[in-house]
């Protein structure tokens, strides 16, 4: 029997879902793919139980149509902006007298690198491997099979705030669907986008969202460093609605029709008749002074974003540029204005459809779309977590730990 994967993207205010069967050989066929208003979520976490689980309870009926297995296999993603990430180093003695070493070696020094004093109330989400060190000789990927004295870990570890990831869990088990694991929103886009050579070069993927944004580095195939920003292209919309005095559905629609990142490329002949979108509303505005209420915001984020690469020492130094991924990706501008802002080149990530095989053309459409970047990346995290005890990603004991 084939086995059925869901990932589901919960955002601020859509929630985008793909799901897929994997066959014995481990081919994915997606069977559905949809995109929905979400509610009772501000900046990635949940604020308003009631309401987010009436609307998780229909997607699971919905889900229970597409298939049996659908709602009880969901891979889902989390960010907040009290994600927090740091480097770790564990260390391990080959246990075998050859000094061959051994998986349960590996597991030993994994579990080492998780031995780290967290703040009150916070979990690790996730520890992921960046290197090993047999013997002080590091970049070592896969070490099972050498010979050495010590294993040493070097992992970074993303920890976050617990209730916040045990109220995510119990609402979607009280609509009745079933987690099985958790994934920062950046690392699953990642997964889904970027190349192996991407990764090699270093690079930056900035995930947009609605409520956050968040993004994660990497250099020489590791993470480097992750984190989530609450600033998000909702954010831009209150910002047009209050410098226009207009509402926020007529905010969205202006940003999203006439939306410009750079307002130095916007004519100041161009006007916009408001009431194209407000029919009382007779006035007229300037295109430019829409793009700058816009860009003043968009410089905010990126400066928050470029003192975390200098903090990193890599500010304008990854050659593999700034890949965007997320509905806020798709804002008009938006790559130039980071091209001149983080000086890296720019590029929109498009999710790899290699591995899916999409019968039709709707969920094609659909889903070869910045937006569902984190979707289809949890799909493809799932089907690597089989066993459902990754030495790599350790949350789904943190879920089962969860479940009364």
């Amino acid at each position: 029997m084939a086995r059925v994967i869901t990932g589901l993207d919960i955002g601020s205010s859509h929630i985008r879902g793909v799901v897929v069967s994997e066959s014995k050989e481990g081919k994915l066929s997606v069977i559905s793919a949809f995109r929905q208003a979400g509610a009772g979520v501000r900046k990635g976490v949940v604020i308003e139980s009631d309401d987010f689980i009436n609307v998780i309870r229909e997607l699971i009926i919905d889900l229970g149509k597409v298939s049996r297995q659908a709602p009880h296999n969901i891979f889902v993603n989390f960010q907040s902006e009290h994600i927090k990430a740091r480097v770790s180093r564990g260390i391990a003695a080959v246990a075998r007298a050859d000094r061959e070493i051994q998986e349960d070696d590996v597991l030993r020094v994994n579990q080492a690198s998780r031995a780290v004093k967290l703040p009150s109330n916070f979990v690790i989400l996730h520890n992921i491997v960046r290197e090993y060190i047999v013997d002080d000789v590091g970049d070592i990927k896969n070490p099972v099979g050498m010979t050495g004295s010590r294993l040493e870990a070097s992992t970074l570890i993303i920890e976050t705030f617990g209730p916040q990831i045990d109220t995510l869990v119990r609402c979607i088990e009280k609509a009745g669907g079933s987690v099985k694991g958790i994934i920062f929103n950046p690392l699953a886009a990642s997964r889904a986008v970027l190349s192996k050579r991407q990764k090699d070069l270093g690079t930056i993927l900035i995930d947009f969202g609605f409520g956050a944004t968040s993004f994660v580095v990497y250099e020489e195939g590791k993470v480097m460093y992750a984190k989530s920003i609450p600033i998000g292209s909702g954010y831009l919309t209150n910002d047009v609605a209050i410098g226009l005095k207009t509402s926020i559905d007529v905010a969205e629609k202006l940003k999203l029709t006439y939306g410009f990142a750079l307002s130095r490329d916007v004519s100041l002949r161009d006007m916009i008749k408001l009431s194209e979108f407000d029919p009382g509303n007779k006035n007229e505005i300037k295109k430019r002074f829409l793009s700058e209420i816009i860009e003043v915001r968009l410089v905010e984020l990126l400066e928050l974003i470029n003192n975390e690469l200098k903090s990193l020492g890599r500010n304008a130094q990854l050659p593999g540029g700034v890949i965007i991924v997320g509905g806020g990706a798709k804002l008009a501008g938006l790559n130039e204005l980071i091209r001149r802002d983080l000086k890296l080149a720019v590029q929109t990530g498009f999710p790899s459809l290699e591995s899916f095989e999409i019968m039709n053309p709707t969920n094609r459409d659909l889903i070869d779309d910045p937006e569902f970047a984190t979707a289809l990346g949890l799909v493809l995290w799932g089907r690597e977590e089989k066993d459902g005890d990754s030495i790599r990603n350790p949350f789904v004991k943190f879920i089962k730990n969860l479940m009364p």
